[in-house]
């Protein structure tokens, strides 16, 4: 077998092995910003990659046969190609028609650029050649030479298109808002400029007359050299932008929770404040009763009332009632014996047998944290070990079940632990928070994010731990 039957054999397997491969990064771009409409990914997957393979393959022996053609369709190839991968997302995928646009318009962008870099290397190695055997007659390797190395530019490229894909992959935190029409301009502008610049690059490099193509490298070397650094740049704007708008939407709605989480925790402060004086003129006003039926007692004894069945039962009722009134949760502080009896409460109704236990949880005069605060931390914290421990006894009917709060000094700093049974099961976000299990998922990690507000309040900050069938809030203050 000659040499030219080998490369001719090399050029093909490595040409269907870079269209297989651009297929695959097609394939990952779809899996990140979107989801498969049905379980199988693997089928998902070889569709993708077969339906981008026999378009590359027709395309190749059908336009790029005949130069001519080729720079004439190059618009429409690139319109259909963004129709293709717009519709694969639509019959294989679901998600917002944004990404799916933005995945068309970015993977086209990405293919055309480094077709174009990878167009105006092959000019340059051929030049290179054509001088290199001017100087050297009698080596005839030179040629095979330039069209392996050929080869190998392409190999690169198709890394340079897999490195690409990573990065945005890499960069993507934030789901593309298809209601933003804003962010949606700001997403696929860039990647459709780039596409743009490519194909108006391919038409500065070549042109066509009436009679023959001509290439403008032939006699301008500088155009090549202009033209392949203008490619990277765009290619690099193109990642680049994308990561910024993922920052500013990062931003964004950093910023929105923020003004929601202050909202909430004024709310709740208001809140904590109204159930401060209210319990503390219960305090009084039971104080007060207590005088008042110890005085009533003793008159009825004088009076000897007390032989009376109906007026002594009536009045042991009402020693009954104010005795239930009495809070079975002391901590030290009004605010927080209200909140966890209150939730203590909620849980032992809607949880038969939960086992509810506070009494390592104290507030001295040493503690000094502001008492809504407090209440946040505990109102949040409790509010997701009920639903915790809900969850549980949903997926174990006969789990034993428990929420323990308790608090200790180490050194300077004041802890606040929240235990509670949990089903095992848990999915730590990228913010470092678990997923939320809520429908509406911008509710995601909310109650934490309080928690954690108030705890950054004072120099402290706030942990999650999960292990063995229990989950650990553990808040930690300087007091």
């Amino acid at each position: 077998m000659g040499v030219f039957p080998m490369y001719k054999a090399a050029e093909f397997a490595i040409t269907a092995i870079r269209y297989l491969f651009e297929g695959y990064c097609l394939c990952l771009l779809f899996r990140e910003f979107t989801k498969p409409k049905i379980r199988q990914r693997t089928v998902h997957g070889f569709l993708v990659i077969m339906v981008w393979l026999i378009i590359k393959i027709a395309v190749r022996y059908a336009m790029y046969a005949n130069s001519q053609i080729a720079l004439e369709m190059e618009m429409p190839y690139f319109v259909f190609k963004l129709i293709v991968i717009y519709l694969i997302g639509v019959f294989l995928y679901q998600g917002s028609q944004s990404a799916k646009i933005f995945i068309a318009l970015l993977f086209v962008a990405l293919d055309s650029i480094f077709n174009q870099i990878g167009y105006a290397v092959m000019l340059f190695l051929n030049y290179g050649a054509e001088k290199l055997s001017e100087v050297m007659y009698n080596v005839a390797i030179i040629p095979t030479m330039v069209k392996y190395i050929d080869l190998l530019a392409e190999v690169i490229i198709e890394i340079l298109l897999y490195l690409s894909v990573k990065i945005i992959m890499k960069n993507h935190s934030r789901p593309i808002d298809g209601s933003n029409t804003k962010e949606t301009i700001f997403y696929t502008l860039p990647a459709f400029m780039g596409a743009l610049t490519a194909i108006i690059f391919r038409f500065i490099i070549a042109v066509i007359n009436k009679e023959h193509h001509l290439v403008y490298y032939d006699s301008y070397i500088e155009i090549y050299l202009f033209i392949t650094l203008i490619s990277v740049v765009v290619w690099l704007a193109i990642l680049y932008s994308f990561k910024l708008q993922q920052e500013m939407a990062g931003l964004q709605e950093e910023r929105t929770q923020k003004n929601v989480l202050e909202n909430q925790i004024s709310q709740m402060e208001n809140s904590m404040l109204e159930m401060e004086r209210f319990y503390e003129s219960v305090s009084h006003v039971k104080h007060d009763m207590k005088n008042q039926m110890a005085v009533m007692e003793k008159l009825l004894r004088e009076w000897r009332i007390t032989e009376n069945e109906e007026i002594t039962g009536y009045f042991e009722d009402m020693q009954k009632t104010l005795m239930n009134l009495e809070q079975k949760i002391h901590t030290g502080n009004v605010v927080s014996d209200a909140v966890i009896s209150s939730k203590f409460y909620y849980a032992s109704k809607e949880l038969n047998g939960i086992c509810l236990e506070a009494d390592g949880f104290l507030l001295t005069d040493k503690v000094h944290v502001r008492a809504y605060d407090i209440g946040i931390i505990l109102n949040n914290g409790l509010d997701n070990a009920i639903e915790a421990c809900r969850k549980a006894r949903l997926k174990n009917p006969d789990k034993e079940l428990y929420i323990q709060i308790k608090s200790f000094w180490k050194l300077n700093m004041f802890f606040i632990e929240i235990e509670n049974s949990f089903d095992g099961e848990v999915k730590w976000g990228k913010d470092g928070y678990p997923c939320t299990t809520k429908a509406d998922s911008n509710l995601h990690g909310i109650g934490l994010k309080n928690i954690r507000y108030c705890a950054l309040k004072y120099a402290g900050d706030m942990d999650c731990i999960a292990e063995k069938g229990r989950f650990i809030l553990s808040v930690m203050l300087k007091g």
